[in-house]
């Protein structure tokens, strides 16, 4: 039995990374997919602080990417996630902190899981989910923005917000986001678990 749910829990964690790379299905009757994208600028100057985008993996942790060079008028463009088993995003790191882990292998390893929940204080990490979102035909728009705004806290340090970028008025109905029930997705992960699990367990019999 032991052996049984050792196997059914590896074969299990196989399949959830499988299905979360499943690519969404596409836009329903009357949607069009236009691409997202994530806009990142200061409200105003911070002092003493550094902003890096980061990716992370379940087997790999976070990697530390590009030191950004943010500014109040002109934001800049960060990568999104695409995948629910890969996520990227923004994190803040205090100057005092950056300069006692100088390499990014040092700074990388305080994003570690291990170490989330005693992250030094003022480190704040903002995540950047989604690369495209579903609209109405009739929208204009032929991207859309998510404007993330870092803002002074005196708790945190640092604040992340984040907001859309509104639809053009229309002569028709007002353009909407679609939100879409993952139909295809769940059952074409409902279909892999199921084989994943069939094989296992037809190789456990045959060992």
């Amino acid at each position: 039995m032991v052996r049984v749910a050792c196997l059914l829990a590896v074969v299990l964690c196989s399949t959830l990374t499988a299905v979360a790379d499943i690519p969404p299905p596409p836009p329903e009757r009357g949607f069009k997919r236009v691409p997202l994208e994530h806009v990142v600028k200061l409200d105003k100057e911070i002092p003493g602080y550094k902003f890096y985008t980061y990716t992370g993996t379940p087997g790999g942790g976070e990697v530390i990417d590009d030191e950004l060079q943010l500014g109040t008028e002109k934001g800049v463009v960060v990568p999104g996630a695409s995948s629910a088993s890969v996520w990227k995003g923004v994190v803040a790191i205090p100057e005092k902190v950056a300069a006692k882990n100088k390499s990014k292998k040092k700074l990388t390893k305080l994003l570690d899981r291990e170490n989330r929940d005693k992250l030094p204080a003022g480190v704040v990490l903002y995540q950047t989910r989604g690369t495209s979102e579903d609209l109405k035909q009739n929208d204009p728009r032929s991207k859309v923005e998510n404007v993330i705004t870092i803002t002074a806290d005196d708790k945190a340090g640092v604040k992340f917000t984040a907001s859309g970028t509104p639809a053009a008025e229309t002569s028709a109905a007002p353009s909407e986001s679609s939100v879409q029930p993952p139909s295809g997705t769940m059952l074409a992960g409902v279909a892999l678990s199921l084989a994943f699990i069939s094989s296992g367990l037809l190789w456990f019999r045959r060992k």
